[in-house]
């Protein structure tokens, strides 16, 4: 692996943390009247997965590819091969790339993938100036 990161927002955490002690204390109610546990359950495991799921993002980069997952990488997920990019570009601010599929959390810059196939990609990134230099070593030209 030649870079990794992972994004996460404390705000966006701050947001996410109640709806987990909700279903907390609706798993243990249910456990208290010994009704709806098993719906309890598997919709406390499902809350769950998918607020851990969404609290932060992975950006992985291989010799050939880009993994973009989330935190879990269970629904979230995106494999880029290197071959594909036609061009990429870092542009300031993490809202300011206008790929159809964009994978953002708040961070200092994001990198847009034209691609020469399908949908483009971008995603945040805390590191741009290290992102340019493995993109560059993997071949891929910097565009617009």
């Amino acid at each position: 692996m030649l870079y990794e990161e992972t994004l996460y927002s404390k705000w966006i955490i701050a947001l996410l943390v109640p709806p987990i002690i909700g279903m907390s204390i609706g798993l243990y109610e249910s456990f208290a009247t010994g009704q709806g546990v098993l719906i309890m359950t598997v919709a406390t495991a499902l809350t769950i997965a998918v607020i851990l799921e969404a609290m932060a993002f992975r950006v992985r980069v291989y010799e050939d590819r880009i993994f973009l997952s989330g935190f879990l990488g269970l629904f979230i997920r995106k494999t880029i091969r290197i071959d594909e990019i036609e061009w990429f570009a870092v542009r300031e601010g993490w809202t300011g790339c206008p790929a159809k599929m964009h994978f953002t959390l708040p961070a200092r810059a994001c990198v847009y993938l034209k691609r020469r196939k399908g949908w483009d990609v971008s995603f945040s990134t805390n590191r741009p100036e290290e992102i340019t230099e493995v993109l560059r070593s993997l071949g891929v030209q910097r565009g617009a």
